[in-house]
């Protein structure tokens, strides 16, 4: 093997991610926007975790049992990565969302935790050596139709999502404070979403 084609193997070796989803069809879309942001910037996807570069745990921080299963995955993934599986663990997502301070000081081994709002930063936080290690703004952000995304469910079907976060301030709920004020995609936009799901052969489509 030549010096030109050892380097190229081992950049494109660098670059396999896998990705851990928890939570709700909001969470799936979210890896699935991550997913295919990756892949347009090179990277593979790796469904074994103990053959991935990086690891990516997108969390759920709703109820105390979608807490605790989020945490046990970090842990999963921590072992991997001190195992010299991974390179990179990165945790996004609710969790991250509600519990940026904590976490970041209780889970030493986590080299990036990215807000719920965050999907389409994955590709500049893991390009950029000095990206930071938190990345939690304002969940403001909301998808496009123009948006990469690769659909993780079988192929007859998907989600599309339709709006994000809301308005109402349950007692009960903690969806406002990890997912932000409620915001919705124009119809035209969702329906060039729709449109682009059914020419990559999807039959199924759920709002």
């Amino acid at each position: 093997m030549n010096s030109r084609v050892h380097e190229e193997k081992r950049d494109r070796d660098g670059r396999r991610v896998h990705i851990v989803t928890l939570g709700c069809p909001k969470n799936r879309v979210d890896s699935e926007i991550m997913l295919g942001s990756l892949l347009e910037e090179g990277w593979e996807f790796s469904r074994d975790a103990e053959e991935a570069d990086v690891i990516v745990v997108n969390t759920c921080g709703f109820i105390e049992s979608a807490k605790e299963e989020s945490i046990q995955a970090i842990l999963e993934a921590a072992e991997l990565k001190a195992a010299g599986k991974a390179k990179r663990l990165v945790v996004t997502g609710c969790l991250s969302q509600r519990y940026p301070e904590e976490l970041a000081r209780e889970l030493p081994e986590v080299d990036h935790f990215l807000g719920s709002g965050t999907p389409a930063e994955i590709v500049r936080i893991l390009r950029d050596e000095g990206a930071p290690r938190q990345f939690v703004p304002d969940p403001d952000y909301i998808q496009t139709a123009a948006t990469p995304r690769r659909n993780s469910l079988p192929a007859y079907t998907a989600y599309l999502k339709i709006a994000e976060g809301c308005d109402n301030q349950c007692g009960f709920c903690i969806i406002p404070k990890l997912r932000g004020k409620q915001r919705s995609r124009p119809i035209e936009d969702v329906v060039r979403e729709a449109e682009r799901l059914v020419a990559q052969g999807v039959r199924e489509i759920n709002l």
